[in-house]
């Protein structure tokens, strides 16, 4: 077990179009499930597709100003009055930079320590070149001062040639990434889930969908909740 007992979860990714709030409902699925004391947010002022499909995650608008970004001091808050152990944080398509703005304005990864949390970078590897070199910046930027869970797409393909040869692949084994797989779901069961407004976890027994598709459901999420049964220690289970 880490020696952090609170956990900061957030994905600074700017790219969109990689499954971020997909995945962060996953994550959402499976941390609920180890009864964790989850905190959510929902950062997306154009889509907050994350918070139709967890309707508690609070939102947060980042669509301003610099010098407004010190309303993001909701996400730290909570861990600190001990309402939460862990807070999961969706970021919206080109809203990292905000994110990391702030995160460096008060100096957060250098604050570990002092609020007791560990600050959780959750990555979407893709074999996307755009991805890619954004991934190559944030471990420039950050690279062992935080922790990393790699979440590998595999909705467009089984292996990701462009990534398990990177430079960013070889940094990240290096600082002790944590990669997790996130094999396809059918895209009837996606849309199905979309249209309901449902994470994969709720799915399983939503009588809105078929028979079917909450059948996918429930095997969908035992496999995810054994990928990240990987990353326990990482994510404070």
């Amino acid at each position: 077990m880490s020696a952090f007992e609170k956990r900061l979860i957030v994905c600074p990714q700017d790219k969109g179009g990689v499954g971020k709030s997909f995945i962060a409902a996953l994550l959402f699925d499976f941390l609920s499930e180890q009864g964790v004391r989850l905190k959510t947010f929902d950062l997306d002022h154009a889509n907050s597709t994350f918070n139709r499909l967890v309707p508690e995650a609070e939102f947060i608008d980042t669509d301003v100003d610099l010098d407004k970004l010190a309303e993001l001091d909701r996400i730290v808050r909570p861990l600190g009055a001990d309402e939460a152990d862990t807070v999961l944080v969706d970021t919206r398509a080109a809203g990292g930079e905000k994110l990391r703005y702030y995160l460096d304005d008060v100096r957060l990864p250098k604050l570990q320590d002092e609020l007791g949390l560990r600050l959780v970078f959750v990555v979407i590897a893709t074999d996307d070149k755009d991805a890619n070199s954004q991934l190559a910046e944030l471990i420039d930027a950050y690279g062992g001062t935080v922790g990393w869970l790699v979440m590998k797409n595999l909705r467009d393909s089984t292996h990701l040639a462009l990534y398990e040869q990177s430079n960013s692949k070889r940094r990240l084994v290096e600082i002790g990434a944590i990669e997790v797989d996130v094999p396809p779901l059918a895209e009837v069961t996606r849309n199905a889930l979309q249209r309901a407004n449902l994470t994969v976890g709720r799915g399983r027994t939503a009588e809105a969908l078929h028979l079917l598709d909450r059948s996918r459901c429930v095997r969908y999420h035992e496999r995810m909740a054994a990928e990240f049964s990987k990353a326990r220690d990482l994510l404070g289970v």
